[in-house]
């Protein structure tokens, strides 16, 4: 099964665009400055972050996979919320 989950991430990880620590970054900044009046905003800055600090203890290909989501989650809520 290890072997399947393993190839799973492999294929995602070469679907998909690689989203840089300063790309990140700003999604992370945008989020913050609205979150003051929005929380919406204030949860995908959480869990973002939340996301974040994982992987930096962990350093593990799953937990960048996490932060990778949670920051283009993040990105597709704020293309429509932050008009």
């Amino acid at each position: 099964m290890k072997t399947i989950d393993s190839l799973i991430d492999t294929l995602y990880r070469v679907a998909t665009a690689p989203m840089t620590d300063t790309q990140i970054e700003i999604i992370e900044k945008k989020l913050l400055n609205l979150a003051e009046v929005e929380g919406e905003a204030a949860r995908h800055y959480a869990d973002l972050y939340r996301s974040r600090l994982n992987w930096e203890r962990t350093r593990s290909a799953e937990q960048r996979l996490n932060v990778v989501d949670q920051a283009r989650n993040a990105q597709a809520w704020l293309a429509v919320n932050s008009l």
